[in-house]
């Protein structure tokens, strides 16, 4: 009983679940995702995208873009920081490694912007997948069924 107390609790949970909308707010150069008032992160949006393959796989080009934009966008941060701190320095600033690192920022931003997109395009697709109807022509029935094992609820479609 205690088992099966605990697999409708869980049905319960996981519809529940689904059910929500990922809301995406549009920010400057990308989404602020939400949901609950709560905000998203991409790893926690991929939690929520295992479902739908398709989604999933959109989260992960994201997660993976955000990735390589964010280490871009360190080092060129990093090398336009060196020479402007030896300029307030009183020092000679290498003036050639910031150009570098602007040149690194400015491949970063269109990855991150690809991966801000990407994101949205799957927060999209678990929408429109959790909030379609069922297939009205595939009856689903719920029977329990009881054996010399025990009693069970078998679920057939």
């Amino acid at each position: 009983m205690k088992i099966l107390s605990l697999l409708l609790f869980l049905l319960i949970g996981i519809t529940s679940v689904s059910a929500q909308e990922i809301e995406a707010e549009k920010v400057f150069l990308g989404y602020k995702f939400t949901m609950n008032n709560k905000t998203l992160d991409f790893k926690g949006m991929q939690k929520l995208m295992i479902a739908d393959e398709q989604a999933t796989r959109l989260i992960k080009k994201a997660r993976k873009n955000n990735t390589i934009s964010t280490i871009l966008g360190s080092i060129g941060g990093s090398f336009v920081g060196i020479p402007i701190g030896a300029a307030v320095a009183g020092g000679d600033a290498p003036w050639v490694l910031a150009g570098v690192g602007a040149a690194f920022i400015g491949v970063a931003i269109p990855i991150s912007i690809r991966a801000n997109n990407q994101a949205h395009q799957a927060a999209e697709r678990i929408n429109q997948v959790n909030s379609s109807q069922p297939n009205p022509l595939v009856p689903v029935t719920f029977k329990f069924i009881g054996n010399q094992q025990g009693l069970g609820l078998a679920l057939s479609f």
